[in-house]
């Protein structure tokens, strides 16, 4: 006897994966795609972010870590609408977020950070800390 999920026909019915695939790795379909790279000097990531406003991204690196959050209102309009009696034939109106935080495997500069926003695609760019040897503490020997 094959048995199905039950719960694959409820997630084909929202439009979204089943539970296996990308979600099996920790990621869910509907987050925000980032690339890290990392140079010389410096660590940069890059997260599309399309439809968000500059004001509505909010980027922040703490202690080799960096959060990225974004939030928006989006309202949509189908079919008729009238601006004097406002009858609305469907009106849809929804609040959308999105946060991706991503371990940087070397400390980074946080004060030094920037980040650049344009055509929906975000760039931060964060310095590598100096490393300084380590020799140790010399001793004097009596």
């Amino acid at each position: 006897m094959n048995r199905t999920n039950p719960f694959d026909e409820i997630e084909q019915f929202l439009g979204r994966a089943s539970l296996g695939g990308d979600r099996a790795w920790g990621r869910d379909l509907r987050t925000t795609d980032i690339d890290v790279a990392e140079y010389d000097d410096e660590f940069v990531v890059v997260a599309d972010l399309p439809g968000y406003d500059r004001e509505d991204i909010d980027v922040r690196a703490t202690e080799g870590r960096l959060t990225i959050t974004a939030e928006r209102d989006a309202e949509r309009e189908d079919g008729e609408s009238e601006d004097a009696d406002r009858r609305y034939l469907r009106r849809e109106r929804r609040h959308e977020s999105t946060t991706r935080s991503v371990d940087l495997p070397r400390p980074v500069v946080d004060e030094a950070a920037s980040a650049t926003y344009r055509h929906g695609v975000l760039t931060v760019t964060l310095p590598k800390a100096v490393e300084e040897a380590d020799d140790g503490h010399p001793i004097d020997v009596a």
